[in-house]
């Protein structure tokens, strides 16, 4: 076991044994837990120093369960100290040996006296649960030989006249939940707790707690159920695979993945790893699954659960009037800071506000007056979301921070006083806790998880990821509360836990029956349960196979059809596919007891014909990394299983790689035959080099007599190629990747010390014209340094920066020098040179530095430059100047982000002027490109953070540092009445501090009513109806005020300098990874 921990000299307060309960209380750990009894035993050990090995001491009982410790009086494993150990000797007993529930929660002390003076000892504490893999627990370095024969810091030793007491005080621990202090190695989630969690991708935790909790309302996964998926695409449906996800959640022994979900939400692996608020999050897929469950018999099942209405009112003092607006909420976004208690929040959210003095309110009739402004509840759903205002935003240290202060919530709550005069109260309002769901961190990162009561009983289960695992009330509750921990050790000050409840759901009493009814088999639509038994059924089979994986091996199975497949170096490339997109490796997983020849037997089953007529080669790995054949197998080899072939030619892969040799007809008989290959022939393979094509290819294999001169096999070759008998050929020889040497005809095979599985490579001989041409156009002369260019291939992908031409791909090589990467891209988009501007991406993927061109620099130097997440292949932008490059560099570029024909229809515009040139100079280019009519007049101005920073004159310098916007101006402003004016608006998704798209200044209009002011607000954003009707449009400032009367005039708020028009809507911009919004695809 662990510990090591330096002795401690207690003071003489108290001796041993007899003083054993106040020396457990002064030096065990500190404990909340319940203590079910403290137990104290002695062993006095004579003749220590004859010890040896382990040994038992005399056995003790606590309750009905009996102890011993174990001794090493020369260390275990460690010579120069001694090792002791608490053991549950109940476990050697016959009915608790196999007994895996078995586990004893303990405290304990295990002390080593003065055999002479009780007083003098030394203690060390641990607690531990004691179970059948962790049967004994303790002290490896206990005390070392020298203190405890010499004694240490002028106190004596412990060991006296080779005698010493050691005493165990066993202090028993209640283990409520049956997880007390477990290790969690091979824990049971179902078997523990009849439940199953969920896994988490990287950062869904957040998500996979409000999945359970949704899950355990049952009424809720009976409507999902209910959602007709018979035609859905298991890849594509969002009801599908959450049907999947609760489907597997009740029936499945082990945690489920959400995997399926994520990918239905059209998320990536990047989506996965970022941290969601949930409230938005679980917004998001209550609105998706409304949809879809509309016009079915699941139809209105969400808003009968989960909404309730509520209403805000201005209500005036001194005159009968009174503005109302009704609305439906889905949670409620309660207070924490400044409130003790749940109840204290409900009473902080209905608080009224009095209007006066300044602040009076404009009443339609009446002026301004004093005026009582709040909100009041209407109904509570039958299921109550409360989202508890753990985060917000701090505006000195401008981030979000975690607020960690104390607040309580009750197992039930009495929600009538919270609600309206008029509201029904017919029921009971009498509601009881659910859920809570509980962050632990703060706003840089955390951990989420739930606490759920799956039925009416009051038993509680925490459900942490893919482990669920029983919980008691204090855990749901006070461990729950945030603030500071009560009862915490005495010595210890007291910090402010960082995990608390965010989130909780209520369940109204009454209802309690409906709405967790038990959901059984017979619930679920008839083609899910077969569907989804089908996918585990398959699952089943996955796992059957890979556990009898041990008993296969995986063969590489390559042909001469796979050599005459190769486009590039070596033997075979794998990556490469014929017109029948058939692979040049065929991989077969087959059993690694078959023999070699009974494989042959099985292979040549598809070509009809006799294994007499075909013969595996074993192909090896040579120096230089290469690939070639290499063993023609004996008879002895044939005859021995593909695992001995494996051990015996490739033992550091777990697979065999075999060439299928075709046996060619013999010249004098005609029959299919094979040359001696082990004496006078050797095998060698013909890949063709094409100038014109710039490509090579395997064509074919021949056997070449060891004595011939390598020009023997010239009309052969030429034959092979197509080419003219004659026809004159150079002839390189592969060696390895890095290495092709030219061959003269003039050598002998066997001079040249060909083997079987060498690689010739050939081409037509070129006049110094053609060789001059291929120079001009930086293609490659021969096939030596077109192989070794290979080496430098890449894959490039170009973008257009500005226009919309698709990407496209160009595959180059990385030594390559910059005026031959642009003459390549210019051949590609038939264009000049000297005119491409090449730019590098920055982290975000969009263009940043040009690249300059420079004398000896590569392509490779320009990849270096690019930060990681450029992709792969590599991103380079470009754009064809109207000017050489050269002339451009005299000039410079000034960024516009042009809004038309309104404002989200943004197009990123670069302008080349002069250094000098104003923002004047920009706006014949500006009506040009984008068609502006003359009449209509141009704003420039600047946006920081989303909110509009100010307008800029038309003498202004135009900037090449920042971004400049463009408008047109709106005719209603051209046409603007002496009390009209202009505010600020601005665009944000839920809160403040989140904001997007490009704000505005916009003019209000004396008397209009609110209905065309947003009738104008729509057709300057350009939104389309069905996005504009999800926008909330509010008056801001460091409150939101929402707006829903129609025929209120904007004109007759007094707006303050901090107040601006806020639209409230889901952000749909592109944003970069650290910023990407929330979505769930339709």
């Amino acid at each position: 076991m662990n510990s090591k921990l330096k002795t401690e000299i207690s003071p003489p307060k108290y001796a041993l044994p007899k003083d054993f309960q106040a020396i457990a209380d002064q030096c065990m750990p500190f404990t909340q837990e319940e203590v079910l009894g403290t137990y104290c035993s002695t062993w006095k050990i004579t003749n220590f120093s004859t010890l040896e090995g382990r040994v038992r001491g005399p056995t003790f009982e606590t309750e009905d369960l009996k102890w011993d410790l174990l001794l090493f009086p020369k260390g275990n494993n460690q010579n120069d100290v001694v090792s002791i150990y608490l053991e549950l000797a109940s476990l050697h007993e016959e009915q608790h040996k196999q007994d895996e529930d078995f586990h004893a929660c303990a405290q304990f002390l295990i002390c080593i006296s003065d055999p002479n003076d009780p007083t003098h000892y030394a203690t060390h504490a641990a607690q531990h649960r004691f179970n059948k893999y962790e049967a004994d627990w303790g002290f490896t370095q206990y005390i070392n030989h020298k203190e405890l024969i010499e004694g240490s810091n002028d106190k004596p030793p412990f060991l006296v006249d080779d005698t010493v007491v050691l005493t165990a005080i066993v202090r028993l621990i209640k283990d409520p939940t049956g997880v007390l202090w477990h290790n969690f190695i091979n824990y049971d989630s179902k078997k523990m707790t009849g439940y199953v969690g969920l896994y988490n991708q990287g950062a869904t935790c957040y998500m996979n707690s409000l999945f359970q909790s949704l899950y355990f309302t049952n009424y809720f996964r009976l409507a999902v159920y209910q959602i007709p998926t018979v035609n859905d695409e298991p890849s594509d449906s969002i009801a599908l695979a959450l049907q999947r996800l609760f489907f597997n959640l009740q029936f499945c022994n082990y945690a489920v993945s959400t995997t399926e979900l994520t990918r239905s939400f059209g998320w990536n692996t990047v989506d996965a790893f970022m941290q969601r608020d949930v409230q938005e999050f679980n917004r998001l897929l209550q609105e998706n699954l409304e949809r879809k469950m509309k016009g079915t018999p699941a139809d209105g099942s969400i808003k009968k659960l989960f909404v309730g209405k509520m209403k805000s009112y201005v209500k005036c003092i001194n005159v009968e009037y009174e503005s109302s607006r009704t609305e439906d909420y889905y949670d409620i976004q309660l207070n924490v800071k400044g409130c003790k208690d749940l109840k204290e929040s409900f009473k902080n959210y209905i608080e009224v506000e009095t209007l006066e003095g300044d602040n009076k309110y404009m009443a339609e009739g009446h002026g301004l007056q004093d005026a009582k402004k709040g909100v009041i509840f209407e109904s509570f759903p039958p299921v109550l979301h409360l989202q508890l205002k753990r985060f917000e935003y701090d505006m000195l240290r401008d981030t979000m921070i975690k607020i960690n202060d104390r607040h309580e919530f009750p197992p039930t709550i009495d929600l009538e006083p919270y609600l309206s005069e008029n509201a029904d109260k017919s029921t009971s309002h009498q509601y009881v806790l659910h859920g809570v769901l509980v962050h632990t961190g703060d706003t840089g990162g955390g951990h989420y998880f739930a606490f759920v009561r799956p039925t009416k009983e009051e038993k509680w289960f925490k459900f942490d990821d893919d482990r669920v695992t029983p919980a008691t009330l204090k855990e749901v509750l006070e461990d729950n509360y945030g603030g500071e921990a009560l009862n915490t050790h005495p010595k210890l000050r007291n910090m402010k836990r960082s995990t608390n409840a965010y989130m909780l759901v209520y369940i109204r009493e009454s209802m309690q029956d409906e709405i967790l009814r038990e959901v059984t088999i017979n619930d679920i639509p008839e083609h899910l349960v077969e569907r989804f038994k089908r996918e585990q059924a398959e699952i089943e089979r996955i796992n059957k196979q890979r556990a009898e994986q041990h008993l296969y091996t995986k063969v590489y199975l390559v042909s001469d059809k796979s050599f005459q497949m190769n486009m590039g170096q070596d033997f075979v490339q794998g990556d490469q596919e014929d017109k029948e997109n058939q692979p040049p490796i065929v991989i077969r997983t087959v059993r690694k007891d078959i023999t070699l020849k009974m494989f042959l037997e099985e292979t040549v089953k598809e070509y009809n014909t006799s294994s007499d007529f075909f013969r595996f080669w074993i192909l090896l790995n040579r120096d230089g990394q290469t690939v070639r054949l290499g063993i023609l197998p004996t008879e002895e080899e044939q005859n021995m299983t593909l695992e001995e072939i494996r051990q015996a030619h490739h033992p550091d892969y777990p697979y065999v790689r075999l060439y299928i040799e075709g046996a060619l007809s013999d010249p004098v008989t005609g029959f299919p035959s094979f040359p001696d290959v082990r004496t006078e022939y050797n095998l060698i393979f013909i890949k063709l080099f094409d100038h014109n094509s710039q490509r090579i290819r395997g064509i074919g294999k021949l056997y070449v007599h060891v004595d011939d001169p390598i020009s023997s096999i010239e009309d052969e070759v030429n034959r092979m190629c197509g080419f003219s008998e004659g026809t004159p050929l150079n002839i390189y020889e592969e060696i390895d990747n890095e290495t092709i040497e030219y061959v003269e005809k003039s050598e002998t095979f066997s001079e040249r010390r060909i083997e079987n599985g060498d690689i010739f490579c050939v081409e037509r001989e070129l006049t110094p014209e053609q060789n001059q041409v291929l120079k001009d156009r930086y293609a490659c002369t021969n096939a030596a340094d077109y192989l070794i260019s290979l080496q430098h291939r890449i894959m490039v992908t170009f973008v257009p920066r500005h226009n919309h031409a698709d990407d496209f791909d160009l595959v180059l090589r990385t030594d390559m020098g910059y005026e031959e990467l642009v003459f390549r891209l210019a051949e590609a988009i038939d264009c000049d040179p000297s005119h491409i501007r090449l730019m590098t991406p920055d982290f975000y993927g969009n263009p940043k530095s040009t690249v300059k061109p420079m004398e000896n620099l590569t392509l490779w130097d320009i990849i270096q430059t690019m930060p990681p997440c450029a992709g792969d292949p590599p991103r380079l932008f470009f754009e064809v100047l109207s000017m050489s490059l050269s002339e451009f560099a005299k000039n410079k570029i000034v960024k516009l982000n042009v809004c038309y024909p309104t404002l989200s229809q943004v197009t990123f515009y670069e302008v080349i002027v002069k250094k000098n040139a104003q923002l004047i100079d920009l706006v014949n280019d500006i009506r040009d490109k984008f068609n502006i009519a003359d009449e209509e007049e141009i704003r420039f101005f600047q946006v920081e953070n989303h909110k509009f920073k100010g307008e800029l004159d038309y003498n202004k310098i135009a900037t090449d540092e920042i971004p400049i916007y463009v408008e047109a101006i709106p005719k209603e402003e051209l046409e603007k009445g002496e009390e009209d004016f202009y505010i600020d608006v601005y665009h944000y998704q839920r809160d403040l501090a989140r904001t997007h798209s490009i704000p505005f200044k916009f003019l209000i209009i004396k008397d209009e009513l609110f209905k065309d002011t947003k009738q104008r607000l729509q057709h300057r954003t350009g939104l389309g109806d069905k996005d504009w009707s999800k926008v909330k449009v509010n008056i801001v400032s460091k409150f939101i005020s929402c707006i829903t009367d129609d025929d209120y005039k904007l004109s007759e708020h007094h707006f303050t300098k901090d107040e601006a028009l806020g639209l409230d809507h889901y952000d749909a911009t592109h944003q970069p990874i650290s910023e990407k919004s929330l979505f769930i695809k339709e």
